[in-house]
């Protein structure tokens, strides 16, 4: 399988602001862009054959140039991003696309994840985690959660998708991107009924599956997951101070 890394982010926030950067992609920790653990993550997956970012070829060409395979210049949508990579890919059944900014993931976390999915037959799949599991282990991390009839969770910063599901969905995607802060656009998307029964917690991880796979045409399918470090994306200075402490402490063992 092959991944496509998604670098290409210029929108700034606090922390870029903080290490006056244009592009998160390229904060370094310990003295390594943040990209770069996950490109070496990649390289160490088994299950991983060939390595694609998109992104500012000439800002991360020094960086890692020399550890994937095609570094593609992106534009500012994420959305058309991913169809730029998926066309440079070319006839590529399932890909593995992920974000630049999950430092902590490894190459053992990505085969397991990998794995998983092979148990199931589906053209998109979605990692998620228990509340409870990364509190245990990062008790003092902040993440988003949604309530369910079975549980509070978290969801990865990876997806493996077919490229025939994305390209036949390209333009539902850019309405779902366009319309991810607004609830009521979201209502209008997915029903009134289905937003109802998440605010009152009794939807359920199937419906949402089933869904999905009604809006796209292609059956989806979510990946319960053991690792919180797949959720853990560098958006704070909180979390970029957690992320830092982890790696100093693996570094140290």
């Amino acid at each position: 399988m092959d991944a496509l890394i998604l670098a290409g982010g210029k929108d700034t926030n606090s922390l870029e602001n903080h290490h006056k950067l244009n592009n998160k992609a390229l904060l370094m920790i310990n003295h390594v862009p943040m990209i770069e653990y996950v490109v070496d993550a990649l390289n160490q997956a088994r299950e991983i054959e060939n390595i694609f970012v998109v992104g500012p070829q000439f800002e991360l060409m020094p960086h890692i140039g020399g550890k994937v395979s095609k570094i593609i210049d992106s534009t500012d949508s994420i959305v058309e991003n991913i169809k730029i990579g998926i066309d440079y890919m070319e006839n590529n059944h399932r890909i593995m696309v992920l974000t630049s900014d999950v430092p902590l993931v490894t190459g053992k976390m990505i085969d397991d994840f990998i794995i998983k999915c092979q148990e199931y037959e589906a053209f998109l799949y979605y990692p998620f985690i228990s509340k409870e599991i990364i509190l245990k282990r990062y008790p003092n991390t902040i993440r988003s959660y949604a309530s369910l009839k079975e549980g509070t969770f978290c969801g990865g910063n990876m997806v493996i998708l077919s490229s025939s599901l994305f390209n036949q969905n390209k333009s539902l995607l850019d309405e779902v991107f366009q319309k991810r802060k607004d609830v009521k656009k979201y209502a209008t998307l997915l029903g009134v009924k289905f937003i109802v029964k998440y605010l009152f917690k009794c939807l359920t991880i199937k419906e949402i599956e089933d869904r999905a796979a009604k809006l796209v045409g292609y059956p989806v399918k979510g990946i319960m997951v053991s690792d919180p470090e797949m959720m853990i994306d560098l958006d704070k200075l909180s979390d970029y101070e957690l992320i830092l402490q982890v790696l100093n402490k693996s570094k140290n063992s």
